[in-house]
């Protein structure tokens, strides 16, 4: 009996089924169950840190506008209602005497090195009227040509600072002292002149360039004596 050799009829052999021959092999890769909830409880938590920092940011936003809360304290210790804060229980007599003292010593003491900066500072202390009517008092008087003529250093010494007037809108305040005038070009150039000053300062809301919640809305000065 003999046998069929299909080699030699050059038949081929066939493939087996599933044979990974002559295909490529394919790339995966695999997704834990616990890694994706990780991701998704990650991904909730950083959303909702993000929602608390806008609302934290509103909240700041508000805050900043609103008012103080404050209790005036009499001087037997009885509380009392303070109804209009940034105008009038606000402001108390030292803050007063303190705001009427750095006026006159910024716009009154004279200084051939810091005349400039001075009058700019006294002048963010002023209502808009008063800037204008001390400006012009500048001007005409020339006060800046004498300050850099003649080079002066001026000290205030002030004898004396009365309220004489505390109403709701406004305090009226007079001031007697010494302005003692020297040289820096000539030292042996020495004034005292003596004088008075009557202010109305206009109280408003405190702002962060108007810490102070008071303008000068008035300034009127007197020379007594020159010596």
């Amino acid at each position: 009996m003999k046998t069929q050799d299909n080699s030699a009829k050059g038949g081929s052999i066939p493939q087996i089924a599933g044979s990974t021959s002559g295909r490529k092999e394919k790339k995966y890769y695999e997704v834990w169950a616990d890694t994706v909830n990780t991701l998704y409880f990650l991904r909730t938590i950083c959303f909702i840190l993000v929602l608390v920092v806008f609302g934290l940011l509103i909240l700041l936003k508000q805050s900043v506008n609103k008012l103080p809360l404050v209790v005036k304290v009499s001087k037997i210790g009885e509380t009392q209602v303070v109804s209009d804060w940034s105008r009038l229980s606000g402001i108390s007599p030292p803050e007063i005497l303190y705001f009427t003292q750095t006026f006159i010593e910024l716009f009154c003491g004279w200084d051939y090195y810091q005349y400039d900066e001075n009058f700019r500072k006294a002048f963010k202390m002023m209502t808009p009227d008063c800037q204008k009517k001390l400006d012009n008092y500048l001007q005409t008087n020339k006060i800046v040509d004498q300050i850099r003529q003649a080079q002066y250093r001026t000290k205030i010494t002030l004898a004396r600072v009365d309220i004489t007037k505390d109403s709701k809108d406004a305090v009226w305040v007079k001031v007697k002292g010494t302005k003692t005038q020297t040289s820096y070009l000539n030292p042996e150039y020495k004034k005292n002149i003596f004088f008075e000053t009557e202010l109305v300062l206009k109280k408003v809301k405190r702002t962060k360039e108007i810490p102070w919640g008071l303008l000068v809305d008035y300034y009127n000065e007197t020379i007594f004596k020159e010596e």
